[in-house]
């Protein structure tokens, strides 16, 4: 490498994997060179010399150069370098990202002071820790966040040294986002097709939902547990929300070792990700015992809610460790010591003790007013506690939600019942606005881990309705 007054050297098990592409067998790591007085420059280490190195390094840089702009937003001129290091080779010859032969850049492009070297800095965080948010299929549009650094380091684990892992996030640490982003980068690291790549979850709607993205193939539990299903091709395994699951169609964590250790010499990923605060029934889980959980990782920023709704958050996480259920591990306790909430987001959160009669004229108002303000009605849900009362009671509040119109489109049209749901089928799901008809559980030990699944689907406003005789365990 070339001496540079002031730089910086940015190392990666593979910078195209990061860039979301494929990545290349024989490439040892990849190094990006950040430097005063100079074009920011990419470097390929290879072991030995390899037909296609640099149009891998070419193709790697131009992507990262396209991003700078599109995504991190620089606004500078840029190019990006590109030179392949063969270890044990001494011909490394230098060239540009769009060409084999090399380009005389003009100065301008060079990094001229550590002001424009931050610059680029900033669009390159932008760059790496972005990615494609829920609204964004609602919308229509492209919606990006932002990682937290925390999410980050559990992404940016070398996955051929953690082919296992356990994932516990608190309610609103982004771990559905998590699963769908190490799905991502198992395609890219081991160059597999989609189907070789299996989520499992408990909800048929969060199945859905992830099998939209057309990154894997994506199945409940019992779907899993059945025995015609086909597991031949599979070699990697997500599971999300496995605090929910069941052992009453047979052991599901067994299962998922077996298929993914077929081969001993190169097993598969089995990344499972959980939340015991969010538990919603007290019936075996089948997870192995919290001590044999390993290795573990944990997310405790919550990121997805507004303030008000993360205050009711740490109320509620506080009432479980004073009174913690049996089944929540007396270790996993531990977790609420680091908890914290991306503060700053505007939202708002109410509590209201209504009839029946009440809350179903409640929320009509609620969603017309929203409605004329801007919102769909795929920013809304309703939630209720069983399955039971969803079917009971949503055709009574979407007949009076009809009655009352937003605009010249037929109202039919404008509400569904898609809307509807229970806390326990939506769970790992978000909206923006979030109902909770009287939120309640038959087993009072899981009474706060329903209010917690409850109030984490909501990212900015929150309604907890409840009748009078209910509404006592939550009060705040």
């Amino acid at each position: 490498m070339h001496s540079v007054p002031y730089g910086l050297l940015i190392l990666s098990r593979s910078w195209a994997v990061d860039l979301n592409l494929q990545e290349r067998q024989g490439v040892i790591c990849d190094a990006l060179l950040i430097a005063e007085n100079s074009p920011p420059t990419l470097y390929t280490i290879l072991g030995q010399q390899e037909e296609g190195a640099q149009d891998y390094c070419t193709r790697t840089a131009f992507t990262l150069k396209q991003k700078l702009v599109n995504t991190g937003g620089y606004t500078g001129r840029v190019c990006v370098m590109t030179k392949v290091l063969c270890l044990e080779s001494k011909s490394n010859v230098e060239t540009s990202e769009e060409s084999p032969a090399p380009i005389d850049y003009p100065r301008s492009y060079n990094l001229a002071n550590t002001q424009q070297m931050e610059a680029l800095l900033q669009a390159l965080v932008i760059v790496l820790l972005n990615f494609r948010s829920f609204l964004s299929d609602q919308l229509g549009c492209e919606i990006l966040n932002l990682l937290t650094a925390q999410q980050y380091e559990i992404f940016s684990k070398n996955l051929r040294k953690n082919k296992k892992l356990f994932v516990h996030g608190l309610p609103g640490s982004g771990k559905t986002v998590m699963a769908i982003k190490i799905m991502e980068k198992i395609r890219n690291t081991f160059n597999c097709e989609t189907d070789r790549i299996l989520y499992i979850c408990e909800n048929q709607r969060l199945r859905d939902f992830i099998r939209a993205k057309n990154i894997c193939q994506a199945v409940t539990r019992k779907t899993f547990m059945k025995n015609e299903f086909q597991t031949d091709m599979i070699q990697h395994i997500i599971v999300d929300e496995a605090q929910n699951f069941r052992t009453e169609d047979g052991d599901w964590y067994k299962k998922a070792k077996l298929i993914t250790q077929r081969e001993k010499d190169c097993p598969g990923i089995l990344w499972i990700f959980l939340d015991y605060f969010q538990t919603s029934h007290t019936q075996q889980t089948g997870l192995p015992w919290f001590s044999r959980q390993y290795p573990k990782e944990e997310l405790t920023r919550v990121v997805r809610n507004a303030d008000k709704i993360g205050e009711f958050l740490q109320k509620k996480l506080q009432e479980i460790r004073n009174n913690p259920p049996f089944r929540i591990p007396p270790e996993s306790l531990e977790m609420l010591n680091e908890f914290t909430w991306a503060h700053g987001v505007p939202g708002s959160f109410q509590l209201r003790d209504l009839s029946l009669r009440e809350m179903v004229n409640f929320v009509a108002n609620e969603c017309d007013s929203f409605l004329r303000n801007g919102y769909s009605p795929h920013d809304i849900a309703v939630l209720f506690s069983t399955e039971e009362e969803t079917n009971k009671y949503k055709v009574k509040f979407l007949k009076e939600m009809r009655k009352r119109r937003v605009s010249q489109i037929d109202d039919a049209f404008v509400y569904s019942l898609d809307m509807f749901d229970s806390i326990r089928r939506f769970s790992g799901l978000e909206r923006s606005i979030v109902f909770g008809i009287n939120p309640h559980s038959v087993e009072r030990d899981i009474s706060c881990n329903l209010l917690l699944c409850l109030a984490s689907r909501a990212r900015k406003h929150l309604y907890i309705l409840m009748s009078p005789d209910h509404s006592p365990s939550i009060r705040m």
